[in-house]
């Protein structure tokens, strides 16, 4: 999902046709309209990684939307065109963003696009990616997870206002804002969009309505185990140890690694590790937290967790990086397929530390835990170190979306994010389509998280510390 920029070299579609003195606002209109989704349409005709596309004739496509880009009103109903352009691929990491320089800065909210009610203005805002400020990633202190009884609490952050508020998890969450959140799957799915990118848009859609500004409030409607409802206002804010990041297009983003010492019953030290996306900086954070700062050369842990839960990818390197503080020999940890050539992910051992000291690779027992949300990068990650049997996965199986991409800007100043490889695991398998399954799938539950346990948590824990005796 997080991507390097490319430059790209675009050919203007029809657009001298309208480009005289003279030429009224809408045929100005229409003309870039056009050169924008050309723009897009060739961009995945020349870097998809198949020369059929999957399947698609992607002729007969681009045939069939252009009269309806061409007609857009404005941006906004541009990229809803664009967008189902990109969903007949049925892939991941093909979207849609508004952009700084976007012909449109002061689109509104609109109306639902489904037409039906169920999808606020706020909502759609979400899914086109128009919704946040560019400090958008404060919020509430506390995630959703979709489990079979619908989106529940499954996180309370320390010192967060919903823990202030006495917030717990296992609480149905009904509303947020204007949007009845059991509407959400059925907005989605009134757009065509294929399984695994509905629920990767849901999370989203979810993310986007529960963060914004820092000091806005946000009004949360929940339901207890019976059934009763109560609606909490809670503010915004940053979590702590949260730093701002950027990376070429991308918007900028907070950066948080958080880390956790747990001694077992027979007193062995146990590193957790969480984090919220794959960024250069996590490799740094990473070697801090296993081996100290300065890095001795050995670590005083004897197992580690990594929790990739939520976490949707980022840079694919970063995967590798962290790989060599695991791995005692040259591993690949998969490959990336496009037209003619493919990258080997080569991870290889960490034998000096970032100020220059030796440094003994971790050899002690892994266990990562992934669910639903973790995607891209972090399924790269999982699958990689379960195929060479360098880690066990505890959890739920994966978003099943691991493809290398790129954001580049269109002619009308909106960004194309569009995958240019696939992925095969170190097995030969597809992980796109494909979840990563945990050696131990163990859910979370209602029952668990009403009684305040992280099941998939306490398993993981639980193995390392039978590995250890």
């Amino acid at each position: 999902m997080r991507l390097a920029a490319a430059v790209a070299v675009c050919s203007v579609f029809l657009a001298s046709a309208v480009a005289g003195q003279g030429a009224s606002p809408a045929s100005e209109r229409a003309a870039l309209n056009t050169e924008t989704f050309d723009f897009a349409w060739r961009k995945i005709a020349d870097s998809f990684w198949e020369e059929e596309m999957g399947g698609v004739d992607w002729r007969a496509v681009g045939d069939e939307l252009r009269p309806r880009a061409r007609d857009a009103a404005d941006a906004r109903e541009l990229r809803t065109v664009i967008q189902e352009m990109l969903a007949r691929l049925g892939q991941s990491h093909f979207g849609v963003l508004p952009g700084a320089g976007s012909a449109d800065p002061g689109d509104g909210p609109g109306e639902s696009a489904s037409g039906d009610g169920a999808c606020t203005p706020a909502l759609m805002r979400t899914v086109s990616g128009g919704s946040g400020s560019s400090a958008s990633d404060a919020g509430p202190g506390f995630e959703i997870r979709f489990l079979d009884r619908g989106p529940l609490v499954s996180r309370v952050l320390e010192g967060s206002a919903a823990d202030g508020a006495g917030l717990a998890t296992g609480l149905e969450v009904v509303r947020i804002g204007d949007q009845r959140l059991e509407d959400l799957s059925r907005c989605l799915a009134l757009q065509s969009f294929d399984s695994p990118v509905a629920r990767l848009l849901r999370a989203r859609a979810v993310d986007g309505l529960l963060f914004g500004a820092p000091g806005d409030p946000v009004q949360v409607e929940l339901a207890d185990r019976v059934g009763e409802r109560f609606v909490l206002e809670l503010e915004r804010a940053l979590r702590p140890g949260s730093v701002e990041i950027g990376f070429g297009n991308l918007p900028p983003m907070q950066f948080l690694f958080e880390t956790e010492e747990v001694e077992t019953a027979a007193g062995a030290r146990v590193l957790a590790v969480r984090f919220n996306v794959w960024m250069l900086p996590a490799i740094e954070a990473f070697e801090t937290a296993l081996f100290g700062d300065p890095a001795a050369s050995a670590s005083a842990f004897e197992g580690l967790l990594i929790d990739l839960r939520g976490n949707p990818g980022g840079i694919a390197g970063t995967a590798v990086g962290i790989g060599g503080y695991l791995l005692d020999e040259k591993v690949e940890l998969g490959r990336m397929l496009n037209r003619g050539s493919d990258l080997r992910l080569l991870v290889y051992p960490r034998r000096v530390s970032r100020s220059s000291g030796k440094l003994e690779v971790f050899k002690g027992p892994v266990a990562v835990i992934i669910d639903g949300g973790s995607a891209s990068t972090s399924e790269i990650f999982a699958a990689g170190l379960q195929d060479v049997g360098r880690a066990r996965l505890f959890g739920e199986p994966s978003a099943a979306a691991a493809l290398p991409a790129v954001i580049e800007r269109m002619p009308n100043g909106d960004l194309l994010m569009h995958a240019i490889a696939d992925f095969v695991r170190p097995n030969g398998e597809r992980v796109e389509g494909r979840p990563v399954v945990p050696d131990s799938l163990v859910p979370l539950t209602r029952e668990g998280l009403l009684a305040g346990r992280d099941e998939p948590r306490e398993a993981a824990l639980a193995w390392i510390a039978s590995e250890l005796e």
